[in-house]
């Protein structure tokens, strides 16, 4: 048995001279065919998309030089090498095609998915988890989904086709169209350990569908998969800020322009008493210019395959001949460098697609399989026309490799715009890179004395710029009148880049200044507005940041307190959504009232958090528990190592 070994150890290495010259033949038409194919494989992109192209290619170039080992070259490594990796290149195909398979489903969900989940670069993979857990129900028209100061708040519903009228105590707020959520304000106005009942009424108007999900299902499949969380949080906020936008659009004031979303209370400050006389009282109720409600100031407290390139030669055959024999008899063992270079070959094949650079590995080892091709093509095989192909494999392949490397070069993000990225840019998976372009181009970090003025009520243009708040904190205020705080990681004016049109001539609605030194973040409006047009994926993403921010906003009039840094220190409060719902915010908007005595009382800074009374439409169910509350939204939140469930969910 040694001896045995030492023959083949002998064969492989020493019973193989070096060239002395080139062969004068080439090989056969099957071996360049084989080539073309493989050509075409290696000019395969990333991706599974990418790794299915470059298999399949592989696959028909090795079972190519299968043909050709067999029928020409007589060499049995050759064509054992060939004929595993046809098998390889055939599993991995398979693999691939399984991963790619169509995830289907009806056509409600699947139009859902590309109005909603798809331009957001949610893989289907998610989306099937999300939409497993809901039902499809459907509502006749003129039904009710749910009736005010009855209808108990169990599930968050998204509607799929039709309209929804939502009224409160018989007036109109506004409508709900597809891809929007039937009870977003109710599901952002609970905690999960509350139950309560829906304030407004939601009435088809047609035919409708709608996907419904369980209150308890939904916050489990939160619990288990936070990037699910924190997209439902984005989506939920932009859904809030735009129904609270609908309702605002009802009102302009006497140039046309629409009024700052954070100041529906005030209009009577900016409208003479001669303009108040000239509008109808259907007009007032809408302005809310007399609020009566003590809720009222709430709206203002609120791979691939690599081929080995198999290569037996052929014996005094014409060039490009397609004569092909039967072998009487194999010849011998090829060079140590020829196995090994069909090795690596083999090891870049069975690589799992897995593995997050894959695709990286496999050109690497593909690349050294070709340089070893090259090595035994020169010094043991003296084939000129092996070389070239081999050359031009290992040319490709490099290329290849070189810029995957690239792509995958750690970006470097300044300093002071990691946080930026890491709260509100990683959390909905942007790459590093698009944020770099994001931030290095029209746009400079700038900064702002204490007590020096952002933004003045009237006069500062809305068309100049869009900024985000980096370090520090400004305070925005109304005609003197404090309305909330602005911190890091926040935008400054997203109320008004949400909500007017550049080349106007609006101006601010609110005066925002600086309550320390600041540092923001300033693009120029016009330039981000056309470079965000170009950028599809980030586009939606700046509509949900914004939306969300502007929640936020709302939510932080009706408690300033409710994302100041020092509040971690003191004991915790009740959360907002148990002092002021966003209910209360959307139905004061539309509220009827005779006196001016909400709005002086929070003129006179009398309204505060602890204030407000707990409204009667919720309680604590003793059904669920809480899950850990944070200050700050959760879709900013680093990942919490303990979640607290009820061990009774299901």
């Amino acid at each position: 048995m040694e001896g045995e070994n030492i023959t083949l150890w002998e064969t492989l290495i020493y019973s193989h001279h070096a060239c002395n010259g080139w062969k004068q033949s080439v090989e056969g038409s099957i071996y360049h065919l084989a080539n073309i194919f493989f050509i075409l494989g290696y000019m395969g992109g990333s991706g599974l998309v990418g790794l299915l192209y470059i298999n399949l290619f592989l696959c028909c170039g090795f079972l190519c030089t299968s043909i050709w080992a067999w029928t020409d070259v007589c060499a049995a490594d050759i064509f054992s090498w060939n004929f595993a990796l046809v098998a390889i290149s055939t599993v991995q195909i398979i693999h691939v095609a399984y991963q790619l398979r169509s995830v289907t489903f009806q056509e409600d969900l699947q139009n859902l998915y590309g109005a909603l989940f798809q331009p957001l670069g949610i893989p289907l993979t998610i989306y099937k988890r999300i939409v497993t857990c809901c039902n499809v129900v459907s509502l006749e028209k003129d039904h009710c989904y749910a009736m005010e100061g009855k209808t108990p708040i169990e599930r968050l519903s998204l509607l799929l086709s039709g309209r929804i009228r939502v009224t409160v105590d018989g007036e109109f707020l506004h409508y709900i169209y597809p891809y929007q959520f039937l009870d977003s304000p109710e599901w952002d106005s609970l905690r999960p350990s509350e139950d309560g009942i829906f304030q407004v009424t939601l009435t088809a108007e047609t035919g409708c569908r709608f996907a419904a999900w369980r209150r308890k299902k939904l916050y489990l499949l939160f619990a288990q998969h936070r990037r699910i969380s924190r997209l439902f949080s984005v989506l939920i906020g932009k859904d809030i800020a735009d129904k609270l936008h609908s309702l605002n659009d009802k009102v302009c004031i006497s140039n046309g322009f629409r009024y700052d979303i954070r100041l529906p209370s005030f209009y009577h400050l900016a409208v003479s008493v001669g303009e108040l006389s000239e509008r109808n009282p259907r007009q007032l109720k809408i302005m809310n210019v007399t609020p009566h409600n003590p809720w009222t100031f709430s709206f203002l407290s609120v791979n691939t395959s690599a081929g080995t390139l198999d290569y037996g030669f052929s014996d005094g055959m014409d060039p490009l001949s397609n004569k092909t024999e039967s072998c009487d008899n194999w010849k011998e063992f090829h060079h140590l460098v020829f196995h090994v270079a069909n090795l690596c070959f083999a090891v870049g094949l069975l690589i799992p697609t897995t593995v997050k650079v894959h695709m990286i590995l496999l050109r690497g080892m593909i690349s050294i399989g070709c340089a070893l091709f090259i090595v035994w093509a020169v010094l043991y095989r003296c084939a000129l026309d092996i070389m070239i192909w081999n050359c031009v494999f290992l040319t490709l392949n490099m290329m290849h490799f070189l810029y995957l490397l690239y792509k995958r070069r750690p970006i470097k993000i300044d300093k002071e715009l990691k946080v930026l990225y890491r709260r509100m840019f990683e959390p909905l998976h942007v790459p590093p890179d698009l944020f770099q372009r994001l931030t290095g181009q029209f746009c400079s970090v700038m900064t702002l004395k204490k007590d020096q003025t952002y933004a003045a009520e009237d006069k500062t243009s809305v068309d100049d710029r869009f900024s985000v708040l980096l370090k520090g904190k400004m305070k925005v205020s109304y005609r003197g009148h404090f309305l909330h705080n602005i911190y890091p990681t926040a935008f400054i004016d997203s109320p008004e880049f949400r909500s007017t049109q550049m080349n106007k001539g609006e101006k601010f609605q609110v005066t925002i200044v600086a309550e320390d030194n600041c540092k923001f973040l300033c693009w120029s409006r016009e330039r981000l507005t056309f470079f965000l047009e170009t950028e599809p994926f980030l586009h939606e993403v700046f509509k949900y940041l914004i939306g969300k921010d502007i929640t936020n906003k709302l939510y932080s009039l009706n408690d300033p307190t409710l994302s100041d840094k020092t509040a971690k220190k003191f004991e915790r409060q009740p959360s907002l959504c148990s002092q002021l719902s966003m209910m209360k915010v959307r139905n004061s908007m539309a509220s009827t009232s005779d006196t001016e005595d909400g709005l002086s009382h929070f003129l006179h800074g009398s309204s505060t958090a602890s204030s407000i009374q707990r409204s009667p439409y919720t309680r604590t169910s003793g059904k669920m528990r809480s899950i850990e509350e944070t200050i700050e939204d959760d879709v900013f939140e680093p990942p919490s190592p303990v979640v607290h469930l009820a061990p009774d969910w299901s």
